[in-house]
């Protein structure tokens, strides 16, 4: 059994400049700057000043501008002499058909506005043709440009491997980024060392425990003989944080100062988020500090379902889900399940999975019907609390609304036991959703074999009094 050498968790420096340095604005800024001096030697070359103060007389109608003014009536009046050669013009309804075709994609676009990096896509996904939609469209004309893009941030959806590439959407207006309601954030871990010829393995990063170590990709680094950290260095944890960053509310000028900003999607309702070569007991432990700003603070409560692959099956991959999970709203759903990308040499796709559903903080409805059954019984309640350990709850003093129930769903054969229904998927990769009946007390999917057991119709409001701190709440998990 190989000895695995753990990474030290860190930003990479040489990426962070390089990113500084790539900054849209900033690429805009040098190619305008190119521009204008190959414009300007142009013009020098052929003896005209590009100040067209010292070129063009405007009082004098023999000058170029009349010239050019002569032309253009003469192209006008040439085109309406021959208005019989026009192509037949379609209806408005046919060409918003004809355009909404064209621009959705039958696949997710990876990493729109931005390049894409061949070391995280599938073998398929760098052979998909660039043009999966028909962008030229949009530089067409005006009209076509407005309506095309509402289609195409409308009727599209996106997956995310770098969190540049989700920062890229601040340049974005706010009106097409309000239509988005799920996008994929695909996290890929990386790895460096200044050591090119040694060589890294991992735990497999699934739950079977027989499957070979897995060779890790390692970005080399050239050494530097300083103080700065060497070695062997991940991007994991803290790549997780960077991404979740960048959904904070990005700064807009024109925003009225009297509201306060929406975050980066304000309307997203659901988040998948696939963690690629993340091995058990193999990485340092991630910062409390930062994810907690971000789940359980500035993004707390913000998602009707999250769908978490690849997490960790360790004490630092539980903590992570357990700040995650923050990030849905009361009755909210909560999918977790194997790693659905794994890295070496290149990426490959895992089998299909099942997902494990959990009904988050369920048990809350229970607990203010019972506070509030008690207040009224002998005037006193007890305080509801967010989990044990000393785990202390944020959501006490704004009230999130629940996730409303869905429409169509069964009725429940039980009579004491309190339940909510969801619509779960079949499968991991599966679009295909059926219903699924939650014990509202543990939060978990109630199994056939409870259905044909009578005595499981019991529903005790007692069992969300904690006997340690004599405060409501789940007394199964901490995090639901």
């Amino acid at each position: 059994m190989p000895q695995f050498v753990p990474p030290f968790e860190l930003r990479d420096n040489e990426e962070q400049v390089e990113a500084w340095y790539n900054n849209p604005a900033r690429q805009e800024n040098r190619r305008l700057a190119e521009e204008n001096l190959r414009l300007k030697k142009l013009l020098r070359e052929n003896g005209i000043s590009w100040d067209r103060r010292l070129t063009l007389d405007l009082n004098d109608p023999t000058g170029s501008r009349g010239a050019w003014a002569d032309s253009k009536a003469a192209r006008r009046s040439s085109r309406s002499g021959r208005s019989d050669q026009r192509l037949p013009s379609l209806p408005v309804e046919i060409i918003l058909y004809i355009l909404e075709y064209s621009l959705t994609s039958s696949q997710p676009i990876i990493d729109p506005l931005s390049k894409l990096n061949p070391h995280v896509l599938l073998p398929e996904e760098k052979k998909m043709s660039k043009a999966q939609i028909a962008i030229n469209f949009l530089a067409t004309c005006r009209a076509y440009h407005d309506e095309g893009e509402r289609f195409l941030w409308r009727n599209n959806t996106f997956v995310f491997t770098d969190c540049l590439a989700l920062q890229n959407f601040r340049n974005l207006g706010l009106e097409h980024r309000k239509q988005i309601t799920h996008i994929t954030m695909r996290i890929t871990a990386r790895y460096y060392d200044e050591d090119f010829e040694r060589e890294h393995r991992a735990p497999y990063p699934t739950s079977n425990p027989t499957r070979n170590p897995l060779r890790l990709r390692v970005i080399p680094r050239v050494y530097d003989n300083t103080l700065a950290r060497r070695g062997f260095r991940s991007y994991t944890w803290l790549q997780v944080v960077d991404f979740l960053t960048v959904l904070r509310p990005p700064f807009d000028p024109d925003h009225d100062t009297t509201q306060p900003r929406p975050r980066l999607l304000p309307a997203l309702e659901s988040l998948r988020i696939d963690l690629v070569n993340f091995p058990s007991d193999f990485l340092t432990a991630p910062s409390p500090v930062e994810m907690h700003a971000l789940t359980g603070h500035d993004l707390s409560m913000s998602l009707k379902e999250l769908q978490l692959t690849g997490i960790p099956e360790c004490q630092w991959g539980s903590d992570m889900a357990s700040h995650l999970v923050r990030m849905v709203r009361d009755d909210g759903l909560f999918l977790k399940s194997d790693s659905t990308y794994v890295s070496s040499n290149r990426v490959r796709k895992q089998s299909d999975g099942d997902w494990e559903p959990r009904a988050v903080r369920a048990w809350k409805v229970l607990a203010e019907e019972y506070l509030q059954s008690k207040k009224k019984t002998n005037g006193s309640s007890l305080p509801m609390g967010g989990g044990h350990h000393g785990h202390h709850s944020h959501h006490g003093t704004v009230k999130i609304p629940a996730v409303p129930a869905e429409e169509g769903q069964p009725e429940t054969t039980w009579q004491n036991r309190r339940t909510l229904w969801k619509r779960v998927p079949v499968s991991r990769d599966s679009e295909e959703r059926v219903w699924a009946e939650f014990d509202r007390t543990t939060g978990t999917i109630i199994l056939s074999e409870e259905y044909e057991n009578p005595d499981m119709d019991t529903y005790d409001p007692e069992e969300l009094v904690c006997h340690h701190c004599q405060m409501m709440h789940s007394p199964y998990d901490d995090d639901y």
